[in-house]
């Protein structure tokens, strides 16, 4: 029962970030983008990381004030162009990729081991050199994803309507990324059939239990 309640939660989680997108996208795009609905889009992602840095960070006093040095930027971009939540769309969308492009391409460097090839060792152990040529080409290949995702927003805010830069942040996002994952862990069944597979769901804790913000890290 425990197990089946963790996993409730979880899926409770996902369908509420889904939800909130489409929110977004919908009040983005609509030309009558105002009332409480739009306001508590809009405040609701700068109130959850100041929960998140309260419970989690220890030097409160610095992180708070960036975040309200963030929140007076898009209270002025909502009174002056009432593009608030999109400031608060896009600003999310380009420090997540930028942050993961940072976070695979740094381990890409001369003398570090890529970030996958370290994940695949801290599930199965020794790899084999193929596998871990692959590995690295997984990585690059990640980082493609993640640049590619950031120059598509850039080109889409610039040539395109507000409403198409939209659906690709905010609901496109999401399952792009599930396309990516589940195409490149059925890509690697295929192409090494013998060698054993982690789940996504390993894959996915490999992952967040090596991120620096994760539940075993604090926020400095």
């Amino acid at each position: 029962m425990p197990r089946a309640i963790n996993w409730a939660w979880k899926a409770l989680i996902v369908l509420a970030c889904l939800a909130y997108q489409y929110a977004v996208h919908f009040s983005v795009s609509s030309a009558q983008a105002t009332g409480p609905v739009h306001m508590v889009l809009l405040w609701l992602p700068l109130a959850g990381l100041a929960v998140w840095i309260l419970v989690r960070s220890r030097n409160k006093v610095l992180w708070l004030v960036a975040l309200l040095a963030a929140g007076a930027v898009v209270n002025w971009v909502e009174h002056q162009e009432q593009q608030g939540l999109a400031a608060i769309s896009g600003i999310s969308h380009a420090a997540a990729y930028l942050f993961l492009l940072w976070y695979f391409g740094r381990t890409l460097t001369r003398g570090r081991e890529p970030l996958i090839t370290r994940f695949a060792r801290s599930i199965h152990g020794e790899l084999q050199p193929a596998m871990e040529l692959f590995m690295r080409k997984e990585t690059i290949t990640w980082c493609v994803f993640f640049a590619g995702q950031l120059i598509v927003s850039v080109l889409l805010l610039v040539f395109a309507p507000l409403s198409a830069w939209s659906l690709f942040i905010n609901l496109l996002n999401l399952p792009l990324l599930a396309f990516m994952f589940v195409g490149l862990f059925g890509y690697r069944a295929i192409r090494y059939p013998d060698y054993p597979q982690a789940s996504i769901w390993q894959a996915i804790q490999a992952f967040t239990k090596d991120l620096p913000f994760s539940n075993s890290a604090e926020l400095r």
